[in-house]
């Protein structure tokens, strides 16, 4: 398997965490708030990498490296994207919010053509927008609640922040090994995360944890949501954005929504109508065709 196969299978495993990461964050966002969640989540993700360190599963290399990227790196992602994700997702509809989601793939390339000079070709432009349609055609759905203006700024700012993560991840990648960017990365939100579920909470802040932590589905949540989705999922992330340009790398952001309704078709048994099994087609077509003409 070449060292660009091997890219492609961990940026598809770890989009596809991603995918079903929204079921155990909706049930965990119903028993606490956004901020409490990404506390606890990012300090059990902190505790586990220091565990594997300790353990000696994973080595930890940051003597005499200049962390002022991977610090920068851990700003956008996980602090902003998380931050302007979650409140973004409480002030619109999931369906908005996902058919924004689409816009990702597309401000990565850009960008990447902007900073990197990696420069789409002319068919991975035509295949990322079939990637893009299939997605919204999943996310066009009617669906109750109000988008307000400050949820779709949210919501654009937090796709942008993850769109500034993968170009900076990709040249960075150069510099850590994807274990040490992610270690530094997660000591950021974790940083963030705690002070601002304080700020919210003031002196409250521990009872209010350990009231979340007392149901069994916010504990479930936060061990999915904080070995898989966060160490592993961005463990794999950073690993193949050292392998494949980040047009190649961001069109499987789309996997996203398409593991999210799979799994509540199967799982929440939602509805599955011909019109996803089109939209799915679209998305797998469009993550195929970019990686077919990375070459070019």
């Amino acid at each position: 398997m070449t060292e660009r196969h091997k890219g492609m299978l961990a940026a598809f495993a770890a989009y596809s965490i991603f995918g079903l990461s929204f079921l155990f964050s909706k049930r965990a966002l119903g028993i606490a708030s956004p901020m409490v969640l990404l506390c606890v989540r990012f300090g059990v993700t902190l505790l586990a990498l220091n565990l594997m360190v300790l353990c000696r599963v994973a080595k930890l290399d940051l003597k005499g490296r200049k962390l002022g990227g991977a610090i920068l790196l851990g700003l956008f992602q996980p602090v902003l994207y998380f931050i302007l994700e979650n409140y973004g997702l409480s002030w619109t509809t999931t369906s908005f919010a996902g058919m924004m989601s689409a816009v990702s793939p597309v401000l990565t390339a850009v960008l990447g053509a902007v900073l990197l000079r990696e420069k789409p070709s002319i068919r991975q432009w035509i295949f990322i927008a079939v990637s893009v349609a299939g997605v919204m055609l999943i996310t066009l759905r009617p669906g109750g609640g109000q988008n307000t203006l400050a949820g779709c700024l949210c919501l654009v700012g937090a796709y942008f922040s993850g769109s500034v993560y993968t170009l900076l991840s990709r040249r960075l990648s150069s510099e850590f090994k994807p274990f040490d960017l992610t270690y530094v990365m997660f000591n950021v939100g974790f940083v963030f995360f705690a002070l601002g579920a304080i700020v919210e909470n003031g002196t409250q802040t521990v009872s209010v944890v350990l009231e979340a932590l007392s149901h069994g589905e916010f504990v479930t949540g936060i061990l999915f949501l904080s070995l898989l989705s966060s160490v592993g999922a961005f463990m794999l992330i950073n690993y193949a954005l050292a392998r494949l340009p980040v047009a190649q790398a961001a069109v499987f952001n789309n996997l996203t929504a398409l593991v999210s309704v799979l799994a509540g078709v199967l799982v929440m048994k939602d509805p599955f109508s011909p019109l996803s099994v089109i939209a799915f087609a679209l998305i797998l077509l469009g993550v195929w065709g970019v990686n077919r003409f990375a070459a070019e």
